[in-house]
Protein backbone atom coordinates (compact mmCIF):
# COMPACT_ATOMS: atom_id res chain seq x y z
CA UNK A 1 0.00 0.00 0.00
CA UNK A 2 1.40 3.40 -1.12
CA UNK A 3 0.95 6.82 0.03
CA UNK A 4 -1.29 7.46 -2.59
CA UNK A 5 -4.05 5.02 -1.69
CA UNK A 6 -3.50 6.04 2.17
CA UNK A 7 -4.25 9.46 1.11
CA UNK A 8 -7.07 8.99 -1.20
CA UNK A 9 -8.62 6.46 1.69
CA UNK A 10 -8.38 8.57 4.22
CA UNK A 11 -9.99 11.56 2.39
CA UNK A 12 -12.87 9.46 1.35
CA UNK A 13 -13.22 8.67 5.52
CA UNK A 14 -12.87 11.79 6.39
CA UNK A 15 -15.73 13.44 3.66
CA UNK A 16 -18.09 10.03 4.35
CA UNK A 17 -17.49 10.78 7.88
CA UNK A 18 -18.83 14.65 7.94
CA UNK A 19 -21.44 13.83 5.67
CA UNK A 20 -23.25 10.99 7.42
CA UNK A 21 -21.98 12.93 10.95
CA UNK A 22 -20.30 10.33 12.39
CA UNK A 23 -20.22 10.83 16.25
CA UNK A 24 -17.12 9.67 17.02
CA UNK A 25 -15.62 12.14 14.55
CA UNK A 26 -17.74 15.18 14.71
CA UNK A 27 -19.54 14.97 17.92
CA UNK A 28 -16.87 13.41 20.53
CA UNK A 29 -17.04 13.93 24.19
CA UNK A 30 -15.45 16.89 26.07
CA UNK A 31 -13.86 15.06 28.21
CA UNK A 32 -11.79 13.39 25.40
CA UNK A 33 -10.40 16.59 24.36
CA UNK A 34 -6.94 16.49 26.15
CA UNK A 35 -6.76 13.10 24.15
CA UNK A 36 -8.50 13.67 20.73
CA UNK A 37 -7.96 16.51 18.39
CA UNK A 38 -11.97 16.32 17.12
CA UNK A 39 -12.68 16.74 21.11
CA UNK A 40 -10.30 19.92 21.48
CA UNK A 41 -11.97 21.51 17.98
CA UNK A 42 -15.31 20.63 19.30
CA UNK A 43 -14.42 22.69 22.91
CA UNK A 44 -13.11 26.06 21.43
CA UNK A 45 -14.95 26.05 18.29
CA UNK A 46 -18.43 23.88 18.23
CA UNK A 47 -19.77 20.69 16.59
CA UNK A 48 -20.67 23.09 13.28
CA UNK A 49 -16.87 23.87 13.39
CA UNK A 50 -15.57 20.67 13.56
CA UNK A 51 -18.25 19.55 10.58
CA UNK A 52 -16.77 21.79 8.11
CA UNK A 53 -13.19 20.69 9.40
CA UNK A 54 -13.36 17.64 8.60
CA UNK A 55 -14.57 18.25 5.29
CA UNK A 56 -11.51 20.73 4.70
CA UNK A 57 -9.06 17.67 6.04
CA UNK A 58 -10.55 15.39 3.59
CA UNK A 59 -10.49 17.19 0.58
CA UNK A 60 -6.71 18.20 1.36
CA UNK A 61 -5.76 14.67 1.48
CA UNK A 62 -7.66 14.31 -1.60
CA UNK A 63 -5.75 17.63 -3.06
CA UNK A 64 -2.19 16.02 -1.87
CA UNK A 65 -3.00 12.39 -3.22
CA UNK A 66 -4.00 14.14 -6.73
CA UNK A 67 -0.80 16.16 -6.40
CA UNK A 68 1.47 12.96 -5.58
CA UNK A 69 -0.30 11.15 -8.91
CA UNK A 70 0.53 14.68 -11.20
CA UNK A 71 4.28 14.77 -9.65
CA UNK A 72 5.75 12.78 -12.83
CA UNK A 73 4.08 14.95 -15.29
CA UNK A 74 4.78 17.97 -13.98
CA UNK A 75 8.09 17.98 -12.66
CA UNK A 76 9.31 21.85 -13.05
CA UNK A 77 5.39 23.06 -10.67
CA UNK A 78 5.61 20.38 -8.22
CA UNK A 79 9.43 20.86 -7.23
CA UNK A 80 11.09 17.71 -9.16
CA UNK A 81 13.35 18.81 -11.19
Amino acid sequence: MNIVTVLLAGGVFLICGAFFRWRWLVDPPEEMSPYYSQALLKTIAGTKRVVWFTYFLGVLCIALALLKILQPYYPSVLGNR
